[in-house]
């Protein structure tokens, strides 16, 4: 028997393995990655590891040891460059040959197409060579400009802003996170980068990156120029599903799957950012970038490897570190029809809660961290409840974990 055969190193590719190992899968599993190192932790690579707070050895997601003993064979350098189902992986080193194939290959960072964008100082955040360049680079640069006002672009901003650089965000719409949340928590976020000293400028597009070998400024078509010796661009990410569009299993929007990781074609399966998917809280088909999407969906289709039947029903849930504040969110508030906030503004102490149609239907909470464990325990029952008594200070939370 060939086995399993896992693309990525990434968190979806470590529970993968690690799952169908602990449902009894006795078949060789072989993981394969382009990347130097076995799968690690990334959320760090914009906040602790760019400020020098965690070390490079802090950063794998288990031990030599784990993989010893689960049998599971790490390839680390090598690419994947394509797949012949039904059960022929090509490499530059030959051929791979499997029974059961997991693809968990990710995202990659999206560019844009502007004069420029491959100048040297130009860069992006995606993996820890990326963060590895960034941190190099960083030091001599005076004047950053970060174009995207994403949670990526707001991270990496906090961090250089630590270290002392001036910042520059640059967002083409008319607010931070425009596309993940509300307008309250943007206006927040916003405020804190601006008392910090982040200028922030929304509503331009970037038309080019000026320099004639190197970086020197950003000019936006309304034809300001922002000075710039280090440029990133967190505009996004694309997801990487090049490998099974000849099979015709994905598409621009992702790798098509089921609750248990399946795509349509036999023993193939895929998980993470990679993965599009039914979501049964949000009740529509997506794709979900998150480290908590990535490690559930790849549970589920490593007990599937193995015979089993796990299905994904996990409520969304996603964190940010800027400067003192701790954002979490649970949940989804796509569609929401109210949005009630709880604890203090003011205090940088609050929680906001999003209702469609009288249910509960997300929590996005700044340094409120009982609220986004109680939203992660009672979401999946699809509460209702009244903006009238979320207003009221009084109402305790957990007793909607009972009449949910």
């Amino acid at each position: 028997m060939s086995g399993l055969l896992i693309v990525g190193g990434s968190y979806a590719g470590l529970n993968i393995a690690a799952a169908a190992r602990a449902q009894g899968y006795q078949e060789p599993i072989r993981l394969v990655t382009e990347e130097a190192w076995p799968p690690y932790h990334r959320p760090p690579l914009s906040k602790a590891y760019l400020l020098g707070q965690v070390a490079p050895a802090e950063l794998p997601l288990r031990s030599e040891q784990f993989y010893s003993d689960q049998k599971i064979d790490v390839v680390t350098r090598l690419r994947v460059d394509r797949i012949e189902l039904p059960g022929a992986a090509h490499t530059a080193q030959g051929v791979i040959a499997f029974d059961e194939l997991a693809i968990a290959t990710g995202t990659r960072a999206r560019t844009i197409p502007i004069p420029g964008a491959e100048l040297d100082g130009v860069v992006s955040l995606r993996s820890l060579d990326d963060a590895d360049c960034i941190a190099h680079r960083i030091g001599d640069a005076s004047d950053i400009v970060v174009i995207g006002g994403g949670y990526i672009g707001l991270e990496l901003a906090a961090s250089m802003r630590k270290l002392g650089k001036q910042v520059t965000i640059i967002e083409g719409f008319g607010r931070v996170l425009s596309r993940v949340t509300f307008p309250l928590l943007s206006a927040f976020i916003e405020a804190q980068h601006l008392h910090h000293g982040v200028r922030i400028v929304c509503g331009a597009v970037v038309e080019a990156i000026e320099g004639t070998t190197k970086a020197v400024a950003v000019r936006t078509r309304d034809g300001a120029r922002y000075p710039a010796d280090l440029v990133v661009v967190a505009v996004g990410a694309v997801p990487n599903t090049e490998l099974l569009a000849e099979a015709g299993l994905s598409g621009p929007g992702g790798i098509e799957v089921d609750a248990n990781g399946r795509t349509r074609a036999p023993h193939v399966f895929a998980a993470g950012d990679c993965a599009l998917h039914f979501n049964d809280f949000a009740q529509s088909t997506l794709r979900l970038e998150s480290v908590q999407n990535a490690t559930e969906q790849a549970k589920s289709a490593g007990v599937a490897i193995a015979g089993g039947e796990a299905p994904y029903r996990a409520v969304p849930w996603f964190w940010s570190d800027q400067y003192d504040l701790k954002l979490q969110m649970v949940g989804l508030s796509i569609g929401a029809t109210a949005e009630i906030v709880r604890g203090s503004v003011e205090a940088k102490k609050f929680s906001i809660f999003y209702l469609r149609e009288g249910v509960l239907i997300g929590i996005d909470s700044v340094n409120a961290p009982s609220d986004h464990i109680t939203g992660r325990r009672i979401l999946s029952r699809r509460p209702k409840v009244s903006a009238d008594a979320l207003i009221d200070p009084g109402f305790d939370l957990k007793s909607l974990m009972v009449a949910a």
